[in-house]
């Protein structure tokens, strides 16, 4: 039952005309600042793109191609794949495209070379240990960047929440579903990753309305993060420090997601009034780790709460 209910449910279309969309990105900024996030969905000073977001992207999209071809076509297939050169024209076309948005560069070529070099050492060590990850049997690839559109809130019904999921199986065995997300990293999760709520709190909302989209049982999805590694340590003090792969399943049961759920119902009743943005004057929480990366930290004009040392 679960299988045919995801394979006849069909995704409608976003009617941007009648329904405003949001996504995990904007409550994960509403939870770290909400003036920050008044700044880039209100004021549209979006972030400027950088090399981390090209090589990420590219890495997904490498990664995603190989193992759709693998699962729905056949893994001669998916082993004849030029994945490296895939990854190195993705991520050099990328880096381009954001280079004219902006209209000059925002990288060195020594950078962007070591940039390359790291995620072919990353594809050559998924390669190497794909088995390990993914497998065929009993394994169906649902989906790559399957899609999830549903109002999340009862009395806002013409606000949509969306998202893409990177891949999703199921297992034929268990009859569970499994949702992968890809994160690239630069040295990989630690403790305060795995202990950052709203980080966490992607995989949580997908788990809730994947199972609400498709109508099919939560407790039948599991989450779980691959996450690829740029860097590993050259004395590495343990075997898993020198691997460039990490998984992480987070949790993800009633009371995780009850509270997620009761976040992102904070953030539409705070941002909108009749399914539109409220302009107003937003919280500023400011911290060293929230401002370390904020794209405003320097622009006094816009937030004057910088404390970051």
């Amino acid at each position: 039952m679960i299988l045919e209910n995801i394979q006849n449910t069909v995704v409608p279309q976003m009617d941007f005309e009648k329904y405003r969309m949001i996504s995990y990105t904007q409550l994960s900024l509403w939870l770290e600042c909400p003036h920050k996030w008044k700044l880039m969905y209100i004021d549209k000073m979006r972030q400027p793109p950088n090399i981390h977001l090209a090589f990420g992207s590219a890495m997904h999209e490498t990664l995603q191609e190989y193992l759709d071809l693998m699962y729905n076509t056949s893994i001669k297939a998916a082993d004849e794949f030029p994945i490296y050169e895939d990854f190195q024209q993705r991520f050099m076309q990328m880096y381009k495209d954001y280079k004219e948005q902006i209209g000059e560069n925002f990288s060195t070529k020594k950078e962007i070379m070591e940039f390359v070099n790291d995620g072919l050492n990353i594809i050559d060590f998924f390669l190497q240990r794909r088995q390990m990850y993914f497998s065929k049997r009993g394994t169906r690839l649902l989906g790559v960047e399957m899609p999830i559109l549903t109002p999340p809130h009862e009395e806002h019904p013409n606000i949509m929440l969306y998202g893409k999921l990177d891949l999703v199986f199921y297992d034929e065995d268990l009859q569970k579903v499994t949702i992968w997300d890809i994160k690239t990293s630069t040295r990989g999760w630690g403790k305060w990753d795995k202990e950052n709520k709203i980080k966490m709190a992607q995989m949580v909302l997908y788990k809730r309305y994947f199972a609400k989209q498709y109508n099919i049982p939560v407790d039948s999805i599991d989450c779980k993060y691959f996450i690829v590694k740029r860097k590993i340590p050259k004395d590495p003090k343990y075997p898993a420090m020198a691997s460039r792969i990490q998984t992480y399943e987070p949790s993800s049961g009633k009371v995780t997601m009850n509270r997620v759920s009761k976040h992102l119902h904070e953030f539409i009743e705070d941002c909108f009034k009749d399914d539109m943005y409220q302009v107003k004057e937003y919280t500023k929480n400011p911290s060293d780790k929230n401002c370390k990366w904020c794209p405003f930290k320097d622009k006094p004009e816009l937030c004057d709460k910088n404390h970051t040392k």
